[in-house]
């Protein structure tokens, strides 16, 4: 029984992969440039650490940190990409986002304050990574540092 599965397996994994070259996508490795790598996506790593604080420079813990991607206009678009990535503020105020990313390096970084005391606010950023080989881009770090505004009551 588990000869005869093992053999289907075989058949199944051939056919699957068969089927797979017929449509044109391709294996991509580390390194993979010239024919056929078109099927392939270059990647980079980002970083974007900072601190959040108040008017008065205190510290702001638990503010809720979106980091968005902006649509790059080569591809005839502009926008926001459907998703975001989120992350916290620490209790000291700081925050720390990090990603391996295909396809972007224009973000948006908005800065909230779940208690609504803040005011939101956000800046937009180009990345530009460095150091990278093949598909690999590079990396690229940034520092974000927010100093929110009081609401007005």
């Amino acid at each position: 029984m588990k000869r005869e599965k093992e053999q289907w397996l075989r058949i199944f994994n051939g056919v699957m992969f068969g089927v797979l070259i017929l449509l044109g996508f391709a294996y991509c490795d580390e390194n993979s440039m010239g024919a056929g790598s078109e099927n392939c996506t270059s990647y980079a790593k980002y970083e974007f650490r900072g601190k959040v604080l108040g008017e008065s420079r205190q510290v702001v813990p638990d503010a809720r940190i979106l980091v968005k991607h902006i649509a790059s206009p080569a591809d005839g678009s502009y926008g926001y990409a459907v998703l975001s990535d989120t992350v916290y503020t620490k209790e000291n105020g700081e925050y720390l986002y990090q990603n391996t990313i295909t396809g972007y390096q224009d973000f948006r970084i908005i800065c909230e304050d779940l208690t609504g005391v803040y005011q939101t606010d956000s800046v937009d950023i180009k990345m530009n990574p460095k150091g990278g080989n093949g598909r690999y881009e590079g990396k690229d770090n940034r520092e974000v540092v927010f100093k929110l505004k009081k609401r007005a009551i």
